[in-house]
C-alpha cells in the first residue's frame, strides 16, 4: 500500500463514483419517512460535518506533508498506539461495509431477478472485492476513473426520466416540517454518511498538485450537491409516497412518457448504478484490509484480503434474515461511535509534524 500513489483526481472520484451512489439506495426513502418534503435538509445536516471534516484533513495533509496516517499515529503513540489505531480502525471500516452490502444484494434481487435467488449467488462479490482490496488504492483510484463515467451517466438518465414526472410542488412549502422531525431524519440517516475517513487513510498516497485541497473539497460538495437534487428529485415525482420508495432507481423514472413508448430503457441507468454501488461496497472493505496489514505480518498480501472478506461474507449469511433489526442497532447505538471515528483527525492537530516542510510541495496546496 506504502507504494500506491494516486492523483488528486481518482481521490476526488472515489467520492464521486463510490460514496455517491451507496446514499441513493435507502437513505431518501427513509429520510422523506421523517422529514417528508425537507428530507433533502436531513441529507445536507449530514453532508456538513463530513464537509468539514475532508477540508481538515486536507490541512492534516499539508501539515503531515508525504506522512501516512500509520506513520503519523506511529511516530507520536509507537507501535502499540499504531496497532491499536489499525485494529479499531478496521472494525470501523467493517461496519461500515456491513448496511451496503446488504442493500446491495437486495438492490439486485428487486432489479435483475423476477424470483428471490439464492444468497450464493451474491457471495462472489466478495472474491471479486477480496481481489479490489488486493490491489489496494492504486486499483481502486484506476477503477473510480471509469467508474465515474457509469455513476454520472446513471443518475443523469435517471433524473431527466423522472423530471417529466415531477411536481415541484411536491416540495412546498419549505421548511414547514418541525425542526426535530428535520432532526430525527438526519440523525436515523446518517449511518449512511461518514466518509472522511477514507481521506485520512488516503494521507501520503498524493501526488502533489496545485490547488489540491481546493479539488478535494469541491468534489466533496459536488457529491452532497448530486445527493441533495437527486432526493429533491424524488421528492417531486412521488410526493407523500418517497418514504415508500426504497430502492429508488429502479422506482424513479418509469412512469415517463419515453419509457411508456420505448420500454424500460432506465435499466441501462440502472445496471450502470449497480456497477458503481459494486465498487462503493468494496471501498471500505479495502481500507479495512490495510488495517489488518498494519496490525499483523502476513506472509502475502492475499492472507488479510481473504481473511476480511471471508469474514464479511460470513457475516452476511448469518444476518441475511435481521437486516431490520440489525439497521435499528445502527441507528440507535453506532452513529455516536461513527462520530468519533469521524472526529479523531483533529487530534492530529494537537501534535507537532517531525518533518520539515518543502515550500515546493506546499504551495500545491
Amino acid at each position: 500500500m506504502s507504494n500506491d500513489k494516486l492523483y488528486v483526481r481518482q481521490i476526488c472520484f472515489l467520492f464521486l463514483a463510490f460514496a455517491l451512489p451507496v446514499k441513493l439506495i435507502t437513505m431518501p426513502a427513509l429520510a422523506a419517512k421523517y422529514a417528508a418534503e425537507d428530507l433533502w435538509i436531513s441529507a445536507a445536516i449530514n453532508f456538513t460535518p463530513d464537509l468539514a471534516m475532508v477540508f481538515a484533513i486536507c490541512m492534516l495533509a499539508k501539515k503531515f506533508d508525504g506522512q501516512t496516517v500509520f506513520e503519523i499515529v506511529e511516530n507520536k503513540f509507537g507501535n502499540i498506539g499504531k496497532t491499536i489505531f489499525s485494529v479499531t480502525f478496521g472494525l470501523f471500516f467493517l461496519f461500515k461495509a456491513y448496511l451496503p452490502l446488504i442493500e446491495h444484494r437486495n438492490f439486485i434481487e428487486i432489479a435483475l431477478y423476477e424470483t428471490t435467488p439464492a444468497l450464493w449467488i451474491f457471495l462472489p462479490v466478495f472474491l471479486f472485492s477480496a481481489f479490489m482490496s488486493y490491489k489496494g488504492l492504486r486499483g481502486a483510484g484506476r477503477t473510480a476513473d471509469i467508474a465515474i463515467w457509469f455513476t454520472v451517466s446513471g443518475i443523469i438518465v435517471i433524473a431527466a426520466l423522472s423530471i417529466t414526472a415531477a411536481d415541484v410542488t411536491n416540495l412546498l412549502p419549505i421548511i414547514d416540517v418541525p425542526l426535530g422531525k428535520i432532526a430525527e431524519g438526519s440523525l436515523n440517516t446518517s449511518i449512511w454518511f461518514f466518509d472522511s475517513p477514507y481521506l485520512l487513510f488516503c494521507l501520503g498516497h498524493f501526488k502533489p498538485e496545485k490547488n489540491q485541497t481546493k479539488k478535494i473539497v469541491l468534489s466533496y460538495l459536488g457529491m452532497a450537491l448530486i445527493t441533495l437534487v437527486y432526493m429533491a428529485i424524488l421528492q417531486s415525482e412521488f410526493g407523500a409516497l418517497t418514504e415508500r420508495q426504497f430502492f429508488s432507481p429502479i422506482k424513479m423514472g418509469k412512469y415517463s412518457v419515453s419509457v411508456s413508448n420505448i420500454g424500460r430503457i432506465d435499466y441501462i441507468a440502472v445496471c450502470s448504478m449497480i456497477f458503481s454501488y459494486l465498487f462503493g461496497c468494496c471501498l471500505p472493505l479495502i481500507f479495512s484490509t490495510v488495517c489488518l496489514e498494519k496490525t499483523f505480518r502476513f506472509k502475502h498480501r492475499i492472507i488479510p484480503c481473504l481473511i476480511v472478506n471471508g469474514f464479511m461474507a460470513a457475516i452476511i449469511v448469518l444476518t441475511e434474515d435481521y437486516y431490520f433489526l440489525i439497521r435499528s442497532f445502527f441507528q440507535n447505538y453506532l452513529v455516536p461511535v461513527f462520530a468519533v471515528f469521524t472526529l479523531i483527525p483533529l487530534v492530529g492537530f494537537c501534535f507537532k509534524s517531525n518533518k520539515k516542510e518543502l515550500k515546493e510541495k506546499s504551495c500545491a496546496f
